[in-house]
């Protein structure tokens, strides 16, 4: 914080939107796929992030990366470019779960995401 305080937020919104979650393992790429940019295409829009293990001094930063999708029920197309080179594209994935997802395109694990 810098010297500030430090704050809490709480999401009143609820569980009106939708959301999806992706958790990168690399093969030829680093374990985490460290590096990786996902991008996200879905109805309402498109979004990217890039898996980080650190942003700032002494931090540790979540390695799976969480996508807001508003009321869209599926991400349309998300690409994956990995550290290697390796480009892959998996189309469809429902919207309110987590997906483990290993270089190379193949989804190890699909779980619901809790909230």
């Amino acid at each position: 914080t810098n010297g500030g305080p430090a704050y809490l937020f709480e999401n009143v919104g609820g569980d009106r939107n939708n959301a999806l979650r992706i958790r990168t393992v690399g093969t030829r790429s680093n374990r985490n796929g460290i590096g990786a940019e996902v991008h996200l295409r879905a109805a309402n829009g498109e979004n990217w992030q890039t898996v980080h293990s650190g942003s700032s001094y002494c931090s540790q930063s979540e390695l799976t990366l969480t996508f807001g999708l508003g009321r869209a029920s599926q991400a349309d197309q998300v690409e994956i470019n990995w550290p290697s080179g390796q480009h892959d594209v998996l189309r469809n994935l429902k919207a309110n779960a987590s997906y483990t997802i290993e270089e190379g395109g193949k989804i190890l694990a699909t779980k619901p995401f809790k909230r």
